[in-house]
């Protein structure tokens, strides 16, 4: 049913996928399970357990209602949920109105350095500089002539895996992470495997696999993830627990969701799998949905306007931010006049 790979940076705790969709994948089965020569009843049997399997251990039903849910800045608002089973979880979600005119997204951008070999990984080229999302979303708020992006960014998240990844874990710099696009800026090239969640220079958006040589020149920004998990509603998935990060889009593209689950934490939030990540994301309105770098790497964080500084949502194991290969910022046009009233579940890291 799945072809699942580790990653290629050696994590191990966060896997990579590449999935099939559906129609590949009962075809692919019947051709496995038709050279295997089984009785009709033994092929029926193999077949459902196959295609049931990676969905089989989450309970998450029904759909949430997000108008329960604290609207931290105009046509945002965020979920803090607490969930007892299948083991203890904490999740934490935004919900962003993409029919609002004003929202902008915006990525890391290239590294001054951009296409020079690493200092520090010579086989390796710089594409950005690592850095953790609140450091993102302080850079991003500070005026160009201070080295800042000049963009008010509100609310952002981690977004694409990336390389190096080997000991000793600190490498300054980023590569490898699939398309990603800053401000109609190519920063790295596709690898034809990672599939990307895009916003068009029309403003529309996407979660799609870009081929080596497709035409970019209508993408304003693009990240990459590990692999699609939900598609057109269909779930798919491994059976590794970890921290994810996962984005998602309603069926008529008007919604964006943003999630976090916090992991390897024993007893507070113990991580789930890439197929209950999907259905999580449709509980929370998705029909499709990408499973982005995860387990350390997981932040979602929001900028407060009263203290002027930014505050981590979710809680990460040992309480410690991860440089990351980029982030995703969400802005407005005019930054609206608002305070952020969000439960914290993580205190400012120091």
């Amino acid at each position: 049913m799945l072809s699942v790979i580790g990653d290629p940076r050696g994590r191990g705790g966060e896997t990579g996928m590449k999935t099939m969709g559906s129609r590949q994948k009962m075809k692919w089965l019947k051709a496995w399970l038709g050279s295997l020569r089984l009785p009709v009843a033994v092929w029926l049997a193999v077949g459902c357990m196959a295609l049931t399997a990676a969905v089989s251990a989450a309970p998450f039903e029904g759909s949430f209602d997000w108008s329960t849910a604290e609207e931290i800045y105009p046509g945002i608002r965020h979920a803090a949920l607490t969930f007892t089973g299948p083991r203890p979880l904490k999740v934490n979600a935004v919900e962003i109105d993409l029919t609002n005119p004003d929202f902008r997204f915006h990525t890391t951008p290239r590294d001054e350095d951009w296409g020079k070999p690493m200092p520090d990984f010579p086989s390796k080229t710089i594409r950005t500089r690592r850095q953790t999302t609140r450091k993102y979303i302080a850079q991003a708020r500070q005026a160009p002539e201070q080295g800042g992006y000049g963009i008010p960014v509100v609310l952002a998240i981690n977004a694409a895996p990336w390389t190096p990844w080997e000991s000793p874990f600190n490498h300054r710099y980023a590569d490898t992470m699939g398309l990603a696009v800053s401000d109609g800026v190519v920063v790295c090239e596709t690898n034809g495997s990672f599939p990307s969640f895009i916003v068009n220079k029309d403003r529309s958006v996407d979660i799609r696999l870009v081929a080596p040589g497709d035409d970019l020149s209508d993408i304003q920004m693009a990240v990459s993830g590990f692999g699609i998990i939900l598609e057109d509603g269909e779930v798919y998935g491994d059976d590794s627990y970890h921290p994810r990060t996962i984005f998602g889009l309603s069926g008529d593209k008007s919604k964006l969701y943003l999630m976090t689950v916090d992991g390897r934490q024993k007893g507070y939030s113990e991580g789930i799998n890439t197929g209950e990540g999907a259905l999580l994301m449709k509980f929370f309105g998705a029909e499709d949905a990408i499973n982005m770098d995860g387990g350390g790497s997981t932040t979602l964080a929001v900028y407060d306007a009263e203290t002027d500084s930014s505050k981590v949502l979710n809680h990460q194991e040992g309480g410690w931010e991860r440089p990351v290969g980029n982030n995703v910022g969400i802005y407005y046009a005019e930054e609206p006049a608002m305070t952020v009233e969000a439960t914290v579940v993580a205190e400012e890291t120091k």
